[in-house]
């Protein structure tokens, strides 16, 4: 076989090329500190890498949505622990005044309209400019009054304006956690056997202000039936946490194995990195003084 300088000159811009190659592979895992920064160095390899990747992604997500449900519900706590107070004091209003007199019921009713208005303030609480029990309507205060009727029955009258709809978190593959966002259940449950709030209140003020006590004696077993009400939804709510802090747990233990299996497959030896580096560069160097010998004698020759 007959070696020109031409076949000589094109193997040397193979192995220049392919040594060039060999450099930037090893720069950019020294830099990287990754051992697989494209498939095609360890495709095997990179699969688990994208599976580990995804797997992270999800759990990102899902440790999210937690500490959205866990603030969602912190909030709705504080909330109802507030309408329970409310109702002690309105209990204690009642109780004092079914034996008070008929100045002091009058003034009781003013206080326990102030009471009224809070609690329905509570009951439109809203959370990010959402309200909290309206829902899916978020966006709809879910109750309302008018006060301009002619009467304190009808202006201490509520009514519902949103729906039926709930909040749902999903905090693992196929388990989503529904936190109730319907405000009837807290505040207006007489019609599934409960008790609506606002109207044993109502009940409370205009028994205070037509001074007729049994009516207001009436009002206080109520006001325990509403404390009962908010205190169930509560305690439900208290279980929702407890799982959500569990499951919070789960991943914040479980993360850390995918990181560290990922690392296994991704990460670089780098002092093995830098000497194949150095050797590659003095290859590169020899190759570099190795081509100007064999080009300058062919230039010359040229021209001659």
């Amino acid at each position: 076989m007959r070696v020109t300088q031409n076949t000589m000159t094109q193997s040397l811009v193979r192995y220049l090329t392919a040594q060039n190659e060999a450099l930037y592979d090893r720069q950019t895992i020294i830099a990287s500190q990754k051992r697989i920064n494209k498939p095609s160095d360890d495709p095997i390899a990179m699969g688990k890498v994208l599976d580990y990747r995804q797997t992270l992604a999800s759990i990102d997500q899902y440790q999210t949505n937690i500490q959205t449900g866990k603030t969602r519900l912190d909030e709705t706590e504080s909330t109802l622990k507030l309408v329970d107070d409310l109702l002690q004091v309105l209990r204690a209003i009642g109780q004092t005044e079914a034996g008070g007199t008929n100045e002091s019921r009058q003034l009781a009713a003013e206080e326990v309209k102030n009471l009224y208005d809070q609690i329905l303030d509570l009951a439109n609480a809203t959370q990010n400019d959402s309200y909290m029990f309206s829902g899916y309507l978020t966006k709809t205060a879910p109750f309302s009054r008018d006060d301009t009727l002619p009467t304190t029955f009808d202006q201490y009258t509520v009514s519902y304006n949103g729906d039926t709809g709930d909040t749902s978190f999903i905090v693992a593959k196929n388990t989503e956690l529904t936190l109730d966002a319907d405000g009837q259940p807290i505040f207006h449950n007489a019609a599934a056997a409960g008790v609506n709030i606002f109207d044993h209140i109502r009940d409370l003020i205009v028994g205070l202000e037509n001074n007729d006590t049994d009516a207001i004696s009436a009002q206080t077993g109520m006001l325990d039936q509403a404390r009962t009400q908010v205190n169930n939804i509560r305690a439900a709510n208290a279980s929702i946490y407890y799982q959500l802090e569990i499951t919070e747990r789960h991943w914040q233990n479980y993360k850390p194995k995918i990181q560290d299996l990922m690392a296994k497959e991704e990460e670089a030896d780098i002092t093995k990195a830098v000497v194949e580096l150095q050797n590659i560069e003095l290859a590169y160097q020899t190759t570099l003084a190795t081509a100007a010998r064999i080009i300058q004698p062919g230039l010359v020759q040229f021209l001659k």
